[in-house]
């Protein structure tokens, strides 16, 4: 666990990166029905709104 100011901060943008990006493939996945290619692109176009609302809201909450 973080220990101080940075290493939260750190730990907080690759938790927040690492849910976010998951989550985003997991649910186009469920939504197109397979996993390829395609799922991934529509996943990465959603991804930085996401992560950017995920963060916002891990370090003001």
């Amino acid at each position: 666990m973080p220990q101080n100011k940075r290493e939260s901060l750190i730990y907080s943008v690759m938790m927040c990166f690492l849910m976010v990006l998951w989550m985003s493939m997991y649910n186009v996945t469920l939504h197109m029905g397979h996993l390829g290619l395609d799922t991934v692109q529509e996943g990465w176009l959603g991804f930085p709104i996401a992560f950017l609302y995920a963060f916002l809201f891990d370090c003001f909450l």
